[in-house]
């Protein structure tokens, strides 16, 4: 599990008054809650934040009132205009709990169905899984080398052994499309062979009615 060490300043004053005073000083307002700790209002550097999120952690560690923790981010709100972040909730963890989280896939590896002309569509970049806190993967790497053409790969297909898969079985993870002039040109050929069976059947059907004529 990679740890990166998330920097927390008590908040001394809160409310809106205080939290705007923190954001226009490139500081963003925050709460820590668990099930054993008390709530503990804090304020963190922009700039520190966005390297925690950068960073490959999952799972972070904190220090609150000289007391070493871990803890998850667990809700993160945005400015609906600018975008920029303005709120976060910690949420403790204990490295033996089981916790859920997303995790981003990596695709790894050449799909022979690429290499033949064909379209990959990745339909799911995270899965959510359960997992021991200390045990948090970094990524989910999973390998596309064996998806041929018309291939389709769905959560149901994947098997790990650290941790349970949440994301619903049904889901596609990634597909191989064939090309669309392949397909265009598959439709015109059945088309054609639907016509001549059609056309047999009708020169047939005269045949008979001349034959019974006679």
């Amino acid at each position: 599990m990679a740890e990166f060490k998330i920097e927390l300043n008590q908040r001394k004053e809160l409310g809106n008054k205080s939290s705007k005073h923190l954001r226009n000083n490139s500081m963003v307002p925050g709460i820590f809650y668990s099930s054993t700790e008390p709530p503990f209002p804090f304020y963190i550097e922009k700039k520190h934040m966005y390297d925690a999120l950068r960073s490959s952690s999952r799972v972070y560690s904190i220090n609150i009132n000289g007391k070493e923790l871990y803890a998850i981010f667990k809700e993160i709100q945005y400015h609906p205009v600018s975008e920029e972040i303005i709120h976060i909730d910690l949420y403790g963890v204990s490295l033996k709990d089981k916790i859920n989280l997303s995790i981003p896939i990596v695709l790894k590896g050449e799909s022979p169905g690429v290499k033949m002309g064909g379209m990959m569509t990745q339909s799911l970049l995270e899965l959510e899984v359960s997992c021991p806190a200390s045990k948090v993967p970094e990524s989910i790497d999973i390998d596309i080398s064996k998806l041929e053409l018309g291939n389709i790969l769905h959560v149901s297909d994947l098997e790990f052994d650290d941790f349970e898969i949440i994301t619903s079985d049904d889901a596609t993870i990634v597909s191989i499309q064939v090309p669309k002039e392949e397909q265009e040109e598959e439709q015109e050929s059945e088309e054609e062979v639907e016509e001549k069976s059609t056309d047999e059947d009708e020169n047939n059907s005269s045949q008979n009615q001349g034959s019974e004529q006679n």
